[in-house]
């Protein structure tokens, strides 16, 4: 993962929760998303680290506020249109592939 995906990856991640915990300041996430980055920023394999980031900064603010549901479908309500391809970011990526069937694509036989 390059700098710059890593960079767009942790804004994106700032932006998921803040709108998960919207009694907390964007400042605020960003400082708890920050310093998760800070704890991971010495590992070899960045590909997870916005994986990991979110999940440890989601814990931390849950012990600080009630997070809030949001609808799957909003992040893409939410989402400006643009006519340039969209590079989806690795938690992205991650909650497509738990939300198709049965081990990635039904290969259960259910039906697709």
């Amino acid at each position: 993962m390059s700098e710059l995906d890593e960079d767009r990856a942790m804004e994106n991640v700032i932006d998921r929760l803040s709108q998960r915990f919207p009694s907390l300041t964007r400042d605020h996430v960003q400082q708890v998303v920050g310093e998760e980055f800070a704890r991971l920023e010495e590992g070899r394999i960045r590909d997870f680290v916005p994986v990991l980031v979110e999940h440890a900064a989601k814990e931390r603010l849950s012990s600080e506020a009630e997070p809030v549901s949001i609808p799957a479908d909003e992040s893409a309500v939410a989402a400006p249109a643009t006519d340039e391809p969209v590079e989806l970011d690795p938690m992205e990526i991650e909650r497509r592939s738990r939300s198709s069937g049965f081990l990635f694509g039904d290969l259960g036989g259910g039906p697709t």
